[in-house]
């Protein structure tokens, strides 16, 4: 489930419902979290592990990385270790990934 959080508003009610008492939402689909996202009332505070699971072939590519949000992006660089500091952009975030995830495969073999 990703979890939701309300920001900088006393409710809302439309996507999803929440208020100042209980700012925090969960919801079951990456496609309802971004609706709710969508309309500037809520940051996505947790997103689950399954999806930000290395594709079936254990690789990333820039495609699958871009399908990623920021915040999906710096999880997996912290999966791998990586340096959020050193990223500006998503660019250099999708760089980063890859240049780990070939770092990390050339330590394994």
């Amino acid at each position: 489930m990703f979890k939701l959080k309300l920001k900088n508003a006393l409710s809302y009610s439309g996507v999803v419902s929440a208020d100042g008492k209980n700012p925090f939402v969960e919801v079951k689909t990456k496609m309802e979290a971004d609706r709710a996202v969508a309309t500037g009332y809520f940051d996505i505070v947790e997103i689950p592990p399954e999806v930000l699971k290395v594709p079936d072939d254990n690789q990333y590519t820039v495609a699958s990385l871009k399908k990623l949000n920021k915040e999906q992006q710096e999880e997996v660089i912290a999966q791998f270790n990586g340096d959020l500091e050193s990223v500006k952009n998503e660019e250099e975030r999708i760089g980063l990934i890859l240049h780990l995830q070939v770092q990390q495969k050339a330590e394994k073999e």
